[in-house]
């Protein structure tokens, strides 16, 4: 399989917008916590979120043209473009572009709205335009068209495993020849449906404006946001985010060789199923593991922002701290709670699905 360069990255989350405050709040440990009240039959209720503002989008594109386009939507240009601008080729791309969108949730919002409206008996008929956001491709179908691309267009919907699916699409693709250049990225919007499960499960049940948090959840805050890359094969020795060098999906863990003992891990523990439970079956107790879901939340594409931290990672050359969803999680694998210097120069990004599969990145500094 080829390998892939990483010639520009786009984030947008509830950190904030761009690689610039991500690092911000992986250096403060945090990111800026919001609420979001919603109804419920007992009286509103409030949960914990961490959102994600997408108001730069309007440096990109005309507010007429975003007039009709849902958050999820937004969310995926967004960080689309933050990446593209990043490598430097926004205004002048490639000759062959291909584009690759990943996702656990899909347009959750848009959809249920749309199905409320016609159960409801509010909009017999339906919203034309919440249906036609409100079908998987949508998000994916809007960036071809406002990039004005005509090269392959796909989505992947494989729950956490679909941000190591599509990278090893990308790959695919770039191997073959059939693009010079491929955006990939994967993007998870919060919905309603997302914080009453998280209240019910793991806030309590408040009605007030006070949040009742456990004393130490093991789950992850409700995120969303995007995380975007542009890979091409061109072999560059001075790259500023290195280097793709594998993709690997399977469901036997004892192939997981790779990492050893002395290796850097970034694990997607986000809280969901057993991850807790299955990670230490894979990674040595000696070996340097991070967390960061703390920073971007508990969503299925969180994988596309481990990578987007090995990347810059590799950049500064420092171990960023981990900000994890729980103690347990510390203690079980000794994570840093402050930056230390980064003894290596390869980076492992795992992510353990719900499933019993895995999903691994190997980045490497040019």
């Amino acid at each position: 399989m080829i390998k892939a360069t990483i010639e520009g990255i786009g984030v947008v989350g509830g950190f904030g917008c761009g690689v610039r405050d991500l690092k911000k709040a992986l250096l403060a440990g945090k990111s800026p916590l919001q609420t979001v009240r919603m109804p419920a039959k007992s009286g509103d209720v409030t949960v914990p979120a961490l959102l994600a503002d997408t108001s730069t989008l309007e440096n990109y594109v005309s507010k007429r043209a975003l007039r009709r386009l849902d958050h999820y939507t937004r969310m995926a240009l967004l960080g689309g473009f933050l990446a593209l601008d990043d490598a430097g080729i926004f205004n002048h791309r490639p000759a062959s572009m291909g584009i690759i969108l990943a996702t656990g949730y899909g347009a959750t919002c848009n959809t249920s709205d749309f199905k409320y409206s016609l159960t409801s008996g509010s909009d017999i008929f339906g919203s034309p335009i919440k249906f036609s956001n409100s079908v998987h491709n949508a998000a994916a179908a809007h960036l071809s068209i406002l990039l004005k691309e005509k090269g392959p267009n796909l989505s992947i919907s494989q729950f956490d495993m679909s941000v190591a699916q599509a990278f090893l699409t990308g790959l695919m693709w770039l191997s073959e020849g059939r693009v010079e250049t491929v955006l990939v990225g994967g993007v998870d919007e919060y919905c309603n449906i997302l914080g009453h499960y998280w209240q019910s499960v793991y806030g309590g049940r408040s009605n007030s404006d006070e949040i009742s948090f456990p004393m130490d959840p093991a789950h992850a805050i409700i995120g969303e946001g995007a995380a975007f890359f542009v890979l091409s094969a061109k072999n560059k020795a001075d790259t500023k985010h290195g280097v793709l060098e594998m993709v690997r999906i399977g469901n036997d863990l004892n192939s997981l060789v790779e990492i050893t003992d002395r290796s850097s891990v970034i694990l997607g523990a986000d809280g969901y199923s057993d991850c807790l439970a299955r990670y230490p079956q894979v990674i040595s107790k000696t070996a340097v593991a991070g967390i960061y879901t703390g920073i971007y939340g508990g969503i299925p594409t969180g994988q596309a922002f481990d990578l987007a931290v090995a990347a810059m990672s590799l950049t500064d050359g420092v171990w960023y701290p981990a900000v994890a969803p729980g103690l347990d999680f510390y203690h079980t694998f000794g994570l840093s709670r402050r930056a230390t210097p980064l003894e290596t120069d390869r980076i492992y990004c795992l992510k353990l699905g719900s499933a019993g599969d895995y999903g691994l990145l190997t980045l490497a500094g040019s």
